[in-house]
């Protein structure tokens, strides 16, 4: 009965991903041509440089907020998991992360006053928990943005990608693993609205399945697996505003941010249900607000230094029975260059930190930027 039922939801899952396949497809195609009132002057150079000011080019470029929802959702479950592990009174959680990607927007074709462009994203990321976990995520995104001008003369664009995910995750407190894949879709856009605003939201659902491994030499002489199906959903908006000051450029951006994991039922192979450390559909959502301030350096002709700090407040949470530090504040420091024609490479230190001094994090972000924006 229960493989049946689990079977059953596979199918529905299947056709439910065609569907939102479809139905963003036509989405796109649809909207793309009518998608407000264009302008025929599609300057893309002065489009690039409009998109940088205004901040839409980070939100394009970049994934802070998926990389912080995942890195704090494995935070917490192993809180969970390893409660067994460590004191009560050790339950401070130190980690570490190094995120490499590169990123490349590439114009394919002009439809009347729409640009078309092959947006493709491709990262690694080490992620460890002190002594608890050590992890690693590789992910491949290939899609196409539609770019236009409004009557305004102010860059909107609209995006659908499909996304794969390659997972691995390792305890140190037992001797087991977690690994798996997953496919899915990914919709996004962004409009900058005013000379100084601008808005952006990005969505994606994702099918994950894998397995659970764990070696008890006192029970079987085989590790004990178990089957995951997840379907996970990231959703966030950020709205913008762009300002000169202190010399340079800055930019205000504050947004929602939200994940949900779904869990099937589970069984291991002696038939023994498993279930997840908090039930089978995890959430967890925080609004984040924050300044970047960006200052050219002189006397490196393209390069521009930056930093930047953020509060994050979590505002829904079912995984915190073990862990709670709900606001998390940051600081990033990095450089930009431009050291060819639509090429950059960025570099990134980053610090997080608990206000209950439960968790902290240090992060070493490197993207490589290839694009006609």
């Amino acid at each position: 009965m229960l493989l049946a039922r689990i079977c059953a939801r596979r199918r529905q899952r299947a056709i439910v991903l065609l569907c939102l396949g479809g139905a963003l497809s036509s989405l796109f195609l649809v909207a793309s041509p009518v998608w407000g009132r264009g302008n025929d002057a599609l300057d893309v150079p002065m489009m690039r440089r409009v998109l940088g000011i205004s901040g839409l080019r980070r939100s394009i470029a970049l994934d802070a907020p998926l990389g912080a929802l995942l890195m704090r959702n494995n935070q917490y479950r192993i809180a969970k998991l390893s409660s067994v592990a460590v004191q009560a009174g050790d339950r401070k959680f130190t980690s570490s992360s190094a995120i490499g990607q590169l990123n490349s927007v590439l114009e394919i074709g002009r439809s009347d006053d729409t640009a078309f462009f092959l947006k493709t994203t491709a990262r690694h990321v080490d992620f460890e928990i002190s002594d608890l976990l050590k992890a690693s995520v590789k992910r491949l995104d290939l899609g196409v943005i539609a770019m236009r001008n409004s009557s305004a003369g102010n860059p909107q664009y609209l995006g659908l990608s499909i996304i794969s995910e390659d997972n691995t995750g390792r305890p140190q407190f037992v001797d087991g693993y977690r690994i798996g894949d997953g496919v899915g879709f990914r919709l996004e856009g962004g409009a900058k609205i005013s000379d100084a605003w601008a808005v952006s939201f990005r969505s994606e659902f994702l099918n994950w399945q894998g397995k659970n491994g764990m070696n008890r030499p006192d029970l079987l002489p085989q590790p004990m697996i178990n089957p995951v199906d997840n379907c996970r959903t990231i959703s966030n908006v950020d709205v913008i505003r762009a300002v000169s000051a202190f010399g340079g450029r800055g930019q205000w951006r504050t947004g929602l941010h939200y994940l949900s994991n779904q869990y099937e039922p589970q069984q291991n192979k002696l038939g023994v249900t498993v279930t997840e450390p908090f039930g089978d559909h995890e959430r967890l959502s925080f609004i984040r607000t924050g300044y970047l301030q960006m200052w050219p350096l002189a006397r490196i002709p393209g390069a521009v230094a930056y930093v930047e700090a953020n509060v994050d407040r979590e505002l829904e949470n079912n995984l915190d029975q073990f862990l709670s530090d709900k606001t998390i504040v940051s600081a990033k420091v990095g450089v930009n260059w431009t050291f060819a024609p639509s090429r950059q490479i960025l570099l990134e230190w980053q610090r997080f930190n608990g206000t209950e001094g439960i968790q902290s994090r240090n992060g070493l972000l490197l993207t490589i930027l290839l694009d006609d924006l």
